[in-house]
């Protein structure tokens, strides 16, 4: 009976080391990604650097999107975010929680209910210099092992939620 406690002590403490945050799901995002987004701001380059950090705990995601000067942009803009996912055992849900150069910063939280095994949708619970009465969320989408899409929705006027701008990720293999 001691051998098999132990046994399952020790397979309860490696399962812990090695998802501590419960952020198993979002393996595939670790790494490095380019690609193009879309939106009201214009056509942009982005690029994404996604690891784990404070041993294990939180995935940080540092982003860039480079809007050159265009119709829909006239003086252009780079748009740097710091993204930090983290895992509420209480809720059983993924959280994000992202800052931007533009001085905002949000809080989402995982809707379990409108998400899948490769689709993520979060909503925001706290978003910071934005107007009153706005709502936000990111749906994640997952296309292959090395294509995802981003979309960031907002709703401003409580007519439901709008693209305003989506990005297509490709990861960059190391050689």
């Amino acid at each position: 009976m001691s051998a098999f406690c132990a046994t399952v002590l020790f397979i309860s403490s490696s399962v812990q080391a090695a998802d501590p945050a419960g952020l198993s799901r979002l393996g595939w995002l670790i790494g490095d990604w380019a690609g193009e987004g879309n939106g009201e701001p214009g056509h942009s380059n982005s690029e994404r650097h996604a690891a784990l950090v404070l041993e294990g705990r939180f995935l940080r995601v540092e982003g860039r999107s480079i809007y050159s000067k265009q119709p829909a942009n006239p003086k252009g803009e780079t748009h740097v975010q710091t993204d930090m996912w983290g895992y509420d055992r209480e809720r059983k849900a993924l959280t994000l929680r992202q800052f931007d150069s533009l001085g905002f910063a949000s809080m989402y939280v995982l809707d379990n209910a409108a998400s899948s095994s490769t689709r993520w949708v979060l909503n925001a619970e706290q978003l910071e210099n934005v107007p009153k009465g706005w709502r936000a969320r990111y749906v994640y989408s997952l296309i292959s092992a090395t294509v995802y899409e981003e979309t960031l929705e907002l709703d401003t006027d409580g007519k439901g939620f709008k693209p305003y701008v989506s990005n297509r990720f490709m990861k960059n293999e190391r050689k």
